[in-house]
């Protein structure tokens, strides 16, 4: 009867914490930021407890796994609402190679070193350092690579100006577009506020796309490479 009761356990535990982890929304170990990672090794021990432990009510772990649940919605959401949190909470990326030179201060800031780059260089194919124009260590540890190109053509790195109504202010001051000049753009394009827009990219030739937020109609807008190359001047 005893292990009837630990096997049952068992399959309902999987069931819920299967579930639970679907809710998320994330799809692989990849897409898990830090807050989630921890989240998801916090429920794994609470359930494995729970197995292990037939003496203990079920329900004194499916509450504490509702609860971490809950908090990682209510942290995922505050992190799409507020770009200041989700930098605190997520960090933000790091651009190991800029123009083909490594950058030692942040691989040490990082905990990265050159081996840990030609690992990952590796699994993209790349063999070679000098092929390297752009690398960024993103916030969930992957990898982000943008070769160099034929001779004569330097590949640029687009930036987000503008993520879910809020402006970018790293961004704008790496590329030195003043913000007044941006809100200038959106004016000119019949956008009245900043808040109205989902996301800005601004391209490494000087062009750049926008969108709506969907309250908004979702409309997609395009900026020529003049008018973009303008917002630097």
């Amino acid at each position: 009867m005893g292990m009837l009761i630990l096997f049952l356990r068992t399959i309902l535990l999987y069931g819920f914490i299967l579930f639970i982890l679907r809710m998320t929304g994330k799809r692989q170990i990849s897409d898990l930021q830090p807050y989630d990672l921890l989240i998801t090794m916090t429920i794994a021990d609470v359930a494995a407890t729970a197995v292990s432990d037939t003496g203990t009510p079920l329900v004194y772990s499916l509450v504490p796994i509702l609860g971490l649940f809950l908090s990682q919605q209510a942290i995922s959401a505050l992190c799409l609402r507020n770009h200041a949190f989700r930098r605190m909470v997520c960090g933000a990326p790091l651009l190991l190679v800029k123009e083909g030179v490594l950058d030692e201060q942040r691989m040490r800031e990082a905990n990265y070193t050159v081996s840990d780059l030609c690992d990952h260089l590796r699994e993209e194919d790349i063999f070679d350092l000098s092929k390297v124009q752009y690398a960024i260590l993103e916030t969930n540890g992957s990898l982000s690579v943008l070769q160099k190109q034929t001779e004569g053509q330097s590949p640029k790195l687009s930036h987000m100006l503008i993520l879910d109504g809020a402006l970018c202010f790293t961004a704008l001051k790496h590329l030195h577009i003043p913000p007044k000049a941006l809100r200038g753009l959106l004016r000119h394009m019949g956008i009245q506020q900043v808040q109205q827009v989902f996301y800005f990219q601004y391209m490494g030739d000087g062009s750049a796309r926008f969108q709506l937020k969907s309250r908004y109609g979702a409309k997609v807008y395009t900026v020529s490479k003049k008018e973009g190359k303008a917002l630097c001047s």
